[in-house]
């Protein structure tokens, strides 16, 4: 996931750069379709990757936030905390001065594999985004 224009200026060279390698290829083994293939499959599968990601991250800055962001597990709560910051328009670090914390506790929160999300701190999160942190307990076996 693109977290910033750095990684989004980065990921575009990269799709170039993956592309111009694959012309190379194209040039110096354009009589044997098979080699090809093999050797410049996993220079594709990347851009269409980035690709994917560039696509969301633009949406995610170019677009308003829904009215409600569920999360379901540790990987959605990051996933929502990234995509609510670029939708204002703002760096880690100015977040982190904004709530009073450290630009690594936001990068941390950001991670996928975080899990230890401290409640305070969302709740000044949603705070500073006047939004409001409804954390709910859902019994999965009644029907």
């Amino acid at each position: 996931m693109i977290k910033n224009d750095i990684q989004y200026k980065y990921s575009k060279r990269k799709i170039i750069e993956f592309l111009n390698k694959v012309e190379k290829l194209n040039k110096k083994y354009s009589k044997n379709k098979k080699k090809l293939s093999l050797l410049s499959q996993g220079y594709l599968e990347h851009v269409s990757q980035l690709k994917t990601e560039i696509t969301e991250y633009e949406k995610m800055k170019n677009s308003p936030l829904p009215r409600i962001l569920t999360a379901k597990n540790p990987k959605e709560i990051s996933k929502q905390l990234v995509r609510m910051r670029i939708s204002r328009g703002l760096t880690q670090a100015q977040l982190a001065e904004q709530l009073g914390c450290k630009q690594s506790d936001i990068s941390r929160m950001e991670r996928e594999d975080y899990i230890s999300f401290s409640i305070p701190l969302l709740h000044r999160v949603a705070k500073f985004y006047d939004t409001e942190l409804n954390v709910s307990f859902v019994n999965i076996r009644i029907q």
